[in-house]
This record gives C-alpha cells, structure tokens and sequence, in this order.
C-alpha cells in the first residue's frame, strides 16, 4: 500500500503492513463439507472494541487459511489484526482533508495487494495504478491479478496487471471486456460471485449465462441455462467454479446449479424466508446461509440429503453482517460486521 510520505519510510512500512500471521501450529481442521456440517461451530473472535473505537466496518480481506486479516475504520486507518488483536496500523493521509478510500485487497502467496483511492489517484501497494476506468474490486487468478473496473459507459471491463513492476506506476498488460449476454433480456451481475466466475442473471426469462476465465470467458459466448423456478437473484459459486448455489425473488426455493450438465436441483424450500449470504462449500456438498429472515444465525443445508441444520447465532452486531466468505483453504467461515470478525471452524483435532 502507498504511504503519503518519503519513499524509503514508505516501502520500509509497507513491507511489514501485511506480514501478520498468528499460530496455527499444532492444530488441524478439515475442509468444511456436509460430512462435518454440524460440526462447525464459532471458534475464534476479534473484537474490534480491543482495537479502535474508530473501527466500526465489518468489511474484512483474509489469506487462504484465515490467519490474517486487512480491516479499516472510517477515518483511513488500515489494521493488520490476528486472533491476539492488533499486529499494526497506519494511517494513510497526511491530513483529513485528503481523500482515502480502501475499495478490495486480494492475497496471492501470502503477500497481500491493496487497492485504494488517495485523493484522485488509485494504487495498488505502493504504486499508482494508471487506468481511464473506475476500479472497484481486485482478484486473484491462480498467480495472476485482475483489477475490475467500470468504463465511462457503464462497461465492466478486467485488467491484468503484473505482480511485480519497476517504477512508480503499474499498469494493465491486458483489458478483458465482459461479454454481453446473448439472451433476448438484458442480464444483470450477481452480486457476491467473484472473477474468475461471472453470472449474468435475465429476471425477464429466467436464463443464466455463466463465464469462467479463460475457459469460456475467452470465447466471448458463455454456458446458458433456463433455470425453472428462476430467475436468479442472489447465490454463491464454490471456489472451483463447478457449482452454483441460488434462490429466486420470492425465496421460495434454495437450489444447487451443475454448471458443467446444467442440472438443478431442489435442495430446500425456503417458505419465503430471505437469505442474507449464500455460500458453497468448495466440494459442493453443503450450502450454508448466514442470517435468514432477519435472524443473526448461520444455517446449513446438506445438498444430498436435504438435511437442513440450525447451526447456532453468530456474534451481537448492531446490523446486518458487512461480509461473510468460506476462506480459501474451506477451513473457515468468516463472518465480519460492526463489532468484529468471528471465524468458525468445525472441531479442531490435535496432531499427534
């Protein structure tokens, strides 16, 4: 991340902002599924009154196996937290008269990339990312990062930017545009499902158009699906991009999407209750939901068997979680909002 002051304090800074790590060691969980589903429960907390009284934002950016997390309070502080609390912090204006806004974070091999706005400029780390575009999230693709951005014209376009680069600024090697959906109706983005995959939802006919970088992104003519019961509004894709879990305007059906045969199932009826967060566990197996119909609990659903389990209420927040995600590794559900973060694991199990 870019500091506003002398480039040797800068980098110096910059190095240790995101090196926060706390002990795993001797510990071992398993990747979440429907066969330990009722076994995960909350098992780790950072209260964000131990840190900042400042520090009421629930958005979180968390490396593969939830060891370390960015969060940031209103005033343009950046923390660096662990299970103990507070690692560092910096502030990133000189002045309150400058203009800070932290907009995504992203790790790639442990090393994180921060994307923010300093007055009228965007960077990523330390250096000035150039683009005529308006950022507004960043992502990891196996080694490589995209920088997701709007066009003037309301276009959503990918740009690839190299890890590593000398100078002061860093800019695209290349733009990817995302393709129009070929269905009668305008398609809208599904919210919540993160580049590599794009979902492009038609409410008026009820048709699903999936992309996968490179695959079919690529080809600029992406997997259609009428859904029955449909359309899509709001779901959650697992970390392979081989399934899609949703439900419709009505709530009336949680569903399962094979993207690769195009068979969905049923997996429950929902009665109309509404669901705050869907997420997919990386197999698929399991479906869980995180506050639904307005209660503050985690809820879970075994694909297979239907089997629906009330796994418990998560921490007192004020509000509606700001983010909630299944870490990179599967191992834990991270739900994050004004108070702190709070990471469920299923039962640990000692090494010998």
């Amino acid at each position: 991340m870019r500091l506003p002051c002398l480039a040797t304090v800068r980098t110096c800074l910059i190095c240790q902002i995101f090196l926060l790590a706390f002990s795993v060691a001797g510990q071992k969980y398993p990747v979440i599924g429907a066969e330990n589903i009722a076994g995960l429960r909350p098992a780790q907390y950072i209260d964000f009154s131990d840190i900042s009284d400042d520090l009421a934002i629930g958005w979180f950016e968390a490396n593969d196996d939830a060891s370390e997390f960015i969060v940031f309070d209103g005033g343009g502080r950046v923390y660096r937290v662990g299970e103990a609390g507070i690692i560092d912090s910096v502030a990133y204006r000189d002045d309150e008269a400058q203009i800070f806004s932290l907009i995504d974070a992203v790790y790639v091999d442990e090393r994180s990339y921060a994307l923010y706005l300093l007055d009228d400029a965007y960077f990523i780390n330390d250096r000035q990312f150039r683009t005529d575009d308006f950022p507004v999230a960043i992502h990891r693709v196996d080694q490589s990062l995209f920088v997701e951005a709007i066009t003037d014209r309301g276009a959503t376009t990918y740009h690839e930017v190299a890890l590593e680069s000398d100078g002061e600024t860093i800019s695209a090697v290349s733009i990817i545009d995302l393709p129009r959906s070929e269905t009668e109706y305008l398609g809208i983005l599904i919210g919540r499902v993160d580049f590599p995959s794009v979902l492009l939802s038609s409410l008026a006919d009820s048709v699903l158009t999936a992309y996968r970088y490179p695959e079919v992104f690529s080809s600029e003519s992406g997997r259609v699906y009428e859904l029955d019961g449909g359309p899509a509004v709001a779901g959650a894709i697992n970390s392979e991009g081989s399934h899609f879990a949703w439900s419709d305007p009505a709530s009336a059906r949680l569903n399962l999407l094979e993207l690769a045969s195009g068979e969905n199932t049923v997996v429950a009826e929902l009665d109309g209750a509404y669901a705050q967060y869907h997420l997919l566990t990386a197999d698929a197996s399991a479906i869980l939901v995180v506050n639904m119909d307005f209660r503050p609990a985690v809820f879970a659903w075994d694909v297979a068997t239907g089997e629906r389990y009330d796994l418990g209420a998560y921490r007192k927040c004020e509000r509606i979680p700001d983010k909630v995600v299944i870490s990179g590794d599967g191992k834990a559900l991270i739900i994050g909002c004004d108070t702190g973060l709070e990471i469920w694991r299923v039962a640990e199990m000692k090494e010998e």
